[in-house]
């Protein structure tokens, strides 16, 4: 047999070999590889959106016109987070790219945070400049939330979060979740049929804050306490996600009281009531979020194996 053929021959098999789902799967283990997230220049592009939507909210006197002195002031605190997040969210994604799953996830976290905020503006707030922005970091930030999420390979990954605190974690989320849905539901059905809510919106259209939560936020986190209690290998990874999102969430709410007392609202006896209410629940709530997150933190495990499939529906992710 001539040698350069039986050359021929082994080289092929050997590619075929790789070829494979198990083959190339133990082929990108053995090298190291895997894939990457989204370039540095789409969180660049998004974060400078962000800049100049939350500038304009923050600078310009009536960019929040039309509604009332208290939703005004917690649009503003909630710029103003959203800003502060933004050079977090470009350093946490350059060290996603160096393969920190921390990094990662804290990445993921921000982009729901910020998709979430920019779905509320897109619906919640009167027409202004600033319209077409708003949806173009609802975009970006959505795609980039599922583009962390799906890619994900959550059984690769699992190994790392034998240490965590998973059940506080999925006692947290779903008591949270049942707890703020049983409250907007409370004010939504007691004026069912004919009356109308407290907190409806401008219009009589139905609060944004309702349709987010009800319809993606409480959802999301019932789903992950279930995944949790389960011991699915995807429960850990948006749980993380999702409490990230929520300790922002939070953050934005205790700086609603600041802003709030700037503007003088705080004369007010209802208002006072409200800011002191708001006070107390997000301060404990961003306390328990963090602690979830600092003690996941510590004691996150190392991941030997690839935990970032190369594309949605890669064969040999």
């Amino acid at each position: 047999m001539d040698p350069r053929l039986g050359n021929r021959l082994t080289e092929h098999l050997g590619r075929r070999a790789t070829q494979t789902p198990g083959g190339t799967r133990a082929a990108r283990q053995a090298s190291g590889a895997e894939g990457k997230p989204l370039p540095p220049a789409y969180f660049g592009i998004l974060g400078a959106l962000v800049v100049v939507a939350t500038g304009y909210g923050l600078l310009v006197e009536h960019a929040y016109r039309l509604v009332s002195d208290m939703t005004r002031e917690t649009w503003r605190a909630q710029d103003a987070i959203t800003l502060f997040s933004v050079p977090l969210l470009l350093w946490s994604s350059r060290r996603a790219r160096t393969g920190s799953l921390s990094a990662h996830l804290v990445t993921t976290g921000i982009l729901l945070w910020v998709a979430y905020s920019y779905a509320h503006l897109s619906i919640g707030v009167p027409l202004n400049p600033m319209f077409l922005v708003y949806l173009s970091i609802l975009a970006l930030a959505g795609f980039a939330t599922l583009d962390g999420l799906v890619r994900l390979d959550v059984v690769a990954a699992r190994p790392a979060f034998v240490r965590a605190p998973l059940r506080a974690a999925g006692w947290f989320l779903a008591l949270g979740g049942v707890g703020i849905g049983a409250l907007w539901l409370s004010e939504i059905i007691a004026a069912w049929p004919d009356a109308m809510p407290p907190n409806i919106h401008l219009s009589q259209l139905p609060n944004p804050t309702w349709v987010l939560d009800l319809a993606w936020i409480i959802p999301m986190c019932l789903a992950a306490a279930v995944l949790l209690r389960r011991h699915h290998p995807a429960g850990p990874f948006l749980a993380a996600v999702i409490l990230v999102a929520l300790l922002i969430l939070s953050a934005s709410m205790l700086l609603v009281t600041p802003f709030a007392l700037a503007a003088g609202l705080h004369t007010d006896a209802e208002v006072g009531a409200q800011i002191t209410v708001f006070t107390i629940v997000f301060a404990a709530l961003f306390a328990v979020e963090a602690w979830l997150l600092v003690r996941g933190g510590r004691t996150l495990g190392a991941v030997t194996s690839p935990w970032l499939r190369a594309g949605w529906w890669s064969r040999d992710a």
